[in-house]
């Protein structure tokens, strides 16, 4: 009787303790992401994701990275070291962008080294959240996120 007891509470453990709102935590650079704010280390300043809806996501593969923001999507090639960002390409559609949107693009726009020809970044991985460093003390913080398939 005792062990049908147990191999219930074990069954029960197991499909409460499984949830798609769990945290999901990406340990590297690949997955998936999305963006929740912009944030000043110097003054503090933390600019939120707008309350609209508007969506921006980003998913790293091997050497290959694509997302979209709330009209457009994007794509492109990557090399990651440690700590160390470069887009090596980066493609799109070119909708008309919402303001939110139009940050996301001029952020990464801003890195653009034209000696190398590729967009220059920094990234830290902090549990659930990827901080890309664009500018001395300025991060865009995404939160890693399953994608429903």
């Amino acid at each position: 009787m005792s062990v049908r007891y147990l191999a219930i509470l074990l069954m029960l453990f197991f499909c409460l303790g499984c949830s798609d709102d769990d945290v999901v935590t990406n340990v590297t650079l690949m997955g998936s992401w999305e963006l929740v704010s912009y944030f000043n280390e110097s003054t503090g300043e933390n600019i939120n994701t707008p309350n609209r809806g508007d969506v921006i996501r980003i998913t790293f593969k091997e050497d290959e990275f694509d997302g979209s923001t709330a009209r457009n999507t994007f794509f492109g090639e990557y090399a990651s070291g440690t700590g160390s960002l470069t887009f090596l390409s980066l493609n799109g559609t070119e909708v008309a962008e919402s303001e939110w949107g139009m940050r996301f693009y001029q952020t990464i726009a801003s890195t653009y080294d034209s000696s190398r020809e590729a967009f220059i970044m920094n990234y830290a991985i902090d549990g659930n959240i990827l901080n890309i460093g664009y500018e001395t003390s300025k991060v865009m913080k995404f939160k890693a996120i399953r994608l429903s398939r």
